[in-house]
């Protein structure tokens, strides 16, 4: 899923998507690869844009181990949460928020994805370019 540092993904939610989702906070989500940060693990760099909340954009980076199967979990830094990554149709991957959450910060403060509440749980996000 992700061979190189040129191996990103992404996802933009239109308006009609979330107009028939009303509980799904995401607008935007992209993961892109830093394979410096967690050496001899995959580091990730998570980014999302959420509705609804002050400043809308946030980031975090999780750090992912192989599970077998054709899947990676991947733990957040600083303890918030984590979320598995596995393959779909394709070339896009699917990424699966953990019971423990998913954690987000930016300058106004955190953001979290829950497990069990909301409509935040799994996103389909499909290959782009990086940048």
């Amino acid at each position: 899923m992700f061979p190189g540092t040129d191996s990103c993904y992404a996802r933009s939610y239109s308006k009609d998507h979330l107009a028939k989702h009303p509980a799904q906070r995401v607008t935007q989500i992209s993961v892109s690869p830093d394979f410096a940060i967690a050496q001899p693990m995959l580091g990730l760099h998570v980014e999302l844009t959420l509705r609804g909340v002050p400043g809308g954009g946030f980031e975090g980076y999780g750090y992912c181990e192989n599970e077998g199967g054709h899947t990676l979990y991947c733990g957040m830094e600083g303890d918030a949460g984590g979320f598995q990554v596995t393959p779909a149709k394709n070339g896009a991957i699917l990424i699966s928020v953990s019971s423990y959450g998913m954690s987000f910060e930016n300058a106004s403060g955190f953001a979290t994805l829950e497990r069990s509440a909301g409509d935040d749980r799994s996103f389909i996000l499909h290959p782009v370019a990086c940048h």
